[in-house]
């Protein structure tokens, strides 16, 4: 008879929804708060990281598109100098054609008095 007791005691136990040995207690633990710490800190490490790796690559477009405006700006003042002494040369040019035409007509006229004296 005793066994019979244990079994139906068992028997209405596990029909209850309570199973053996209790489970423990809840307890609040200090790992677990260390651990909830340091997975924030990795957490916003590793965002740094990102927006670090980000700027770096900004930064690196900047660089490169800094260089190449210095190109283009030193293409177009090569292009400008070269401009500015073509159109002095030619300006230099039409100052001398114009001295020798008034040199020419000069000595014309000068020829022509003196046939007219």
């Amino acid at each position: 008879m005793k066994r019979g007791g244990l079994l139906l005691g068992a028997m209405l136990m596990a029909g209850c929804g309570w199973t053996w040995p209790l489970p423990p207690a809840a307890r609040h633990s200090d790992a677990l708060d260390r651990s909830a710490r340091m997975l924030r800190q990795l957490d916003r490490v590793e965002a740094d990281l990102h927006s670090i790796n980000s700027e770096e690559a900004t930064f690196s477009e900047l660089v490169q598109r800094h260089g190449h405006a210095q190109e283009v700006a030193c293409r177009v003042t090569d292009d400008h100098l070269q401009e500015i002494h073509r159109l002095a040369m030619a300006q230099e040019r039409k100052k001398q054609e114009k001295a020798r035409r008034r040199h020419a007509l000069a000595q014309l006229h000068r020829r022509s008095r003196s046939f007219t004296r």
